[in-house]
């Protein structure tokens, strides 16, 4: 099963870290002033692949819309048979994340429970196919 994304950078074989902030005080009295974080990317959303070759891979949800499937025009490809051509996407609405199942043949699971459509939580197990993914929200 090969796995691919079109949705951005991923970070093969490195465990997602919490990024920190950094403050530093003025010399003279004041508020404390912090430090920007180094791109937009650290507080993205994110699916991380739980298990087979690219166990750790990280795929930035970038866009409001990810389409899931064995089509090569979905933004993150599965190569497997048991996977639909457009299986699945994930969506943002205001603020938060959804899973939605695209009336696949196998269906799509959400925490082990065959779901049509649902609010996504930080560390959530996502099934398509023969694929396993984290979801990890943005922090």
């Amino acid at each position: 099963m090969e796995i691919r994304s079109r949705t951005g950078p991923s970070t093969a074989g490195q465990e997602a870290t919490r990024p920190q902030f950094e403050f530093s005080a003025p010399s003279q009295v004041g508020p404390v002033v912090p430090t920007p974080r180094e791109s937009a990317e650290d507080t993205a959303a994110r699916l991380v692949v739980a298990r087979g070759p690219e166990a750790g891979k990280q795929i930035v949800l970038a866009a409001e819309r990810t389409t899931i499937g064995r089509d090569r025009n979905c933004e993150l490809v599965i190569d497997d048979p048991t996977v639909s051509r457009f299986h699945a996407e994930l969506y943002q609405w205001e603020g938060r994340y959804y899973l939605r199942d695209g009336d696949s043949l196998n269906g799509t699971y959400l925490n082990r429970r065959l779901v049509g459509e649902a609010e996504l939580a930080d560390g959530d197990e996502i099934w398509v196919g023969k694929a396993r993914f984290y979801f990890r929200a943005g922090w």
